[in-house]
This record gives C-alpha cells, structure tokens and sequence, in this order.
C-alpha cells in the first residue's frame, strides 16, 4: 500500500479548507448544511499541516465531531482517528520493511521514523508508540 496524501485526497472531496489562527488547536473539522469545512492553524509547519489534514480528514470520513458528539465520544474518537491518519500516513508494510532495513544497524529512533516518513517529531513518537517501535528516543542522536 502506497502513503496516503492527504491534500491529494482533499482534492477529491467538496470540503473547504482554511487556515487561521485556532487559539491553541490544531485543526478543526465541521460539518455545515452547505458542505464541510477544515480549518488548520495557521501557524503550523508543513509536516504538522499534512498530519492534522490528516486527522481531520478521517473526522469528515467518520463524521463523528463537535457539536453533536459528547466529550467522552470525542475522547475516544480522537485516538482512533489519529490511529487510522497514522497508519495511512505510515503504512504498515512499509514500516515494516524500514524497520527491518534500518534495524540491522542500531535501534531506530524517533528521529529516525520522522526522517524516513516526514513526519513532525509528535507524529513520528505515536508512530512508534502504535507499531511498538522500542529503539532510542531522538535525544540519543545528539
């Protein structure tokens, strides 16, 4: 399975996309009666734009978002799609074989994944975290 693109996948739907200043948040997903809309922070770099595309992307998908799901749903949801927006973004069967490759030199680090799949250090640490990935953190590259 090739990585997703999400402003590829952007392309193919009819939800807007803005940026703005969010006041702390990340992105926002919405669903209006006139259509769908994603606003990202406007101050977000372009590999945490591409990841919170992402997850917002997967919220518009599921449609499961503010304001008619409770905080609890919400607190579920959110995990679960930054889980579907990773593995999408870092497919399994090429995590894999980077692993495998990459491995049989030291242990792979945060730094690492980050590297190899262009991801924000955040990102690249839940990667890790979802796949178990157990080598050094990216402070043992200093």
């Amino acid at each position: 399975m090739d990585r997703w693109n999400p402003w590829a996948a952007l392309r193919a739907t009819s939800i807007e996309l803005w940026f703005a200043p969010l006041q702390g948040e990340r992105g926002r997903w919405t669903r209006r009666r006139e259509g769908d809309e994603i606003l990202l922070d406007e101050s977000l770099d372009r590999q945490a734009r591409q990841e919170v595309l992402a997850h917002e992307l997967v919220h518009a998908e599921r449609g499961v978002g503010w304001p008619h799901a409770t905080p609890a749903t919400m607190e579920v949801e959110e995990e679960r799609v930054w889980r579907i927006a990773l593995r999408r973004l870092v497919p399994p069967a090429q995590i894999t074989r980077f692993l495998t490759a990459r491995g049989t030199v030291g242990p792979v680090t945060i730094a690492d994944l980050a590297e190899e799949f262009d991801l924000s250090p955040d990102a690249a640490a839940r990667v890790a975290h979802l796949y178990a990935v157990s080598g050094g953190s990216a402070d043992d590259d200093a």
